[in-house]
């Protein structure tokens, strides 16, 4: 099971929120568009007092028991993970599967060309791809391809044999499922359902609740779009828990190595340190300034990482693995899109498959947004195709290289990757997997370096998608406030410090799962929104 798996529990810091009513007194904007200050009447208009209070409530009332009583919220969430996984699995599965083709639809079906806005592109495809791609996936695609295939080994799906030739044929191709076409897909519906009425009908928001439009129009303030926008900022929250659950231990064994630190909850305190202050320092400079510039240097730094595990390692037996779990996936894909289960009942799906894909729904909505945000002037066409196509090669890059890297040194019997994961932790075995490169070192410090840009990048997108939720109104080319994103970038790791406090990244997963039932129902209703007013505005001829 994906909660059980053999990571090490951490634990972090981070400042408390500060009250609302503190906040009202400091609230201060600037209109993008003007470069003017607003009157203080104005700034209290401008927050949705109610998406923000609701959250900020939210936040605290999940926290708090965490904090109080962790034992016994640990076990409240494990009941709900087991409950909803069992009952609704089926659910998530069909969702991914329709979420696919509804996409693929609207790229190459009659919507395809539609264009997000008047104006050029704000920002080059390169920039462009750099910032979904550093919003979408965070440094838990370090962690998972380079050690995921070693779970799926031991038991692999359909009925494989574990360590049989299959099980490493099932093992090297899963990831590039979990992580790859359907994953994106569940980004790409919310984005269009978002940026769709945000730039063609011209809705004065940027919220989740916006891919609802159809039937909220003249109701945007109503208390069904603030319920979806509820679900997604709770969503967001309790996804977050997981990324840095995964991403804190991880960069902290990597310091550890690199420094000879011991390897502890003063090193763990001070990564979150650092990585708080990067993504604080990201969004208080803003979309172009501080997260574009991050996510260009974020992408060329893992290019140069991935080039030198290509090139240090066994580049053959890389580049043939590689080709094998392609053909492998493409053979396959359909069969693993609508793969339940249902006989052998072997918990393979329900542990990884059902968790991924809650995983990407209540990641979704705020990729949404923000990829909405930079896609002003793109095709509707364009943004599937660069999230379905350039998103998942990004990632298979990962799995291909790293994930190869270390299956083969499994293989040759050069490291014993899956003994040291099983006894010490997969963190461990991550660093065992790199350390046997010449010039380990610099490999290890790359891959620490990507790994905290990816924790600021992901971060940074979130916090600016959550102050734009709780904001009012935003136009095409503004951004929220600065002292809002600057807020949500240090409330955002409350939650997970707690779930982390509570037991590890096991509380930080199924909590993922349980916050994001809701939005999977969204989902459909999104994307009937979206076809219904694509069909009104542009009716077949």
């Amino acid at each position: 099971m994906v909660g059980q798996l053999a990571l090490q529990p951490s634990c972090g810091f981070a400042k408390a929120p500060i009250g609302l009513q503190g906040l009202a007194y400091v609230y201060s904007a600037a209109r993008a568009a003007r470069h003017r200050e607003t009157s203080a009447s104005d700034l209290a208009q401008q927050i949705d007092r109610v998406n923000f209070g609701l959250s900020v409530s939210v936040l605290l009332g999940l926290t708090l028991p965490l904090l109080v009583f962790p034992a016994e919220t640990a076990a409240v969430l494990a009941t709900a993970y087991a409950w909803i996984a069992n009952t609704f699995g089926w659910f998530y599965i069909l969702t991914g599967a329709v979420t696919f083709g509804l996409v693929l639809y609207i790229a190459f079906g009659p919507y395809g060309k539609i264009r997000l806005g008047e104006a050029e592109p704000e920002f080059t495809t390169l920039s462009w791809v750099g910032m979904l791609f550093g919003a979408g996936i965070g440094s838990g695609m370090l962690y998972w391809s380079a050690i995921e295939w070693a779970y799926y080994v031991q038991a692999p799906p359909f009925g494989a044999e574990p360590f049989s030739e299959k099980a490493y044929d099932w093992a090297a191709t899963y990831g590039l499922h979990h992580w790859g076409f359907v994953a994106w897909a569940f980004y790409s519906l919310p984005t269009l359902a978002i940026a769709y009425p945000f730039y063609v009908r011209k809705v004065p928001q940027l919220k989740y609740s916006n891919s609802a439009q159809y039937w909220l129009q003249g109701r945007e303030r109503s208390w069904p779009a603030r319920l979806m926008d509820s679900f997604f900022m709770i969503a967001l929250i309790g996804g977050a828990g997981s990324s840095l659950g995964i991403s804190t231990p991880l960069i902290s064994a990597f310091v550890s190595r690199l420094t000879g630190v011991p390897d502890g909850f003063a090193l763990e305190v001070a990564v979150v340190v650092v990585c708080v202050a990067l993504f604080s320092l990201s969004v208080w400079l803003g979309l172009s300034r501080g997260i574009r510039r991050l996510s260009d240097l974020n992408i060329a730094l893992a290019f140069l990482f991935l080039l030198f595990i290509l090139f240090a390692g066994d580049t053959l037996f890389i580049l043939r693995m590689a080709v094998n779990s392609m053909g492998h996936l493409l053979q396959n894909t359909l069969a693993m899109t609508f793969w339940t289960d249902p006989i052998a009942n072997t918990g393979f799906v329900s542990d990884w498959t059902v968790f991924y894909w809650a995983w990407w729904i209540a990641y979704g909505p705020f990729v949404g947004i923000f990829v909405a945000r930079i896609s002003r002037g793109r095709t509707l066409r364009e943004v599937v195709f660069g999230m379905l196509c350039l998103g998942s090669l990004g990632v298979w890059l990962f799995f291909f290289v790293l994930g190869n890297h270390t299956l083969g040194l499994q293989l040759s019997g050069a490291v014993d990757v899956i003994g040291v994961m099983n006894a010490e932790s997969g963190n461990a075995a991550i660093v065992a997997g790199l350390d046997v490169l010449p010039l380990a070192a610099v490999a290890i410090g790359l891959f620490c370096l990507v790994a905290v840009i990816f924790v600021a990048t992901t971060y940074d997108s979130a916090s600016y998608t959550l102050a734009a939720t709780a904001s009012t109104e935003m136009g095409p080319s503004e951004d929220p406030a600065r002292w809002h994103r600057l807020f949500w970038a240090i409330a955002i790791a409350a939650l997970p410090i707690g779930l982390m406090y509570a037991g590890g990244v096991r509380e930080a997963q199924t909590a993922t799962l349980v916050v994001s039932l809701p939005l999977t129902f969204t989902f459909w209703l999104s994307g009937i929104a979206l076809l219904k007013s694509l069909r009104a505005d542009h009716p077949p001829r």
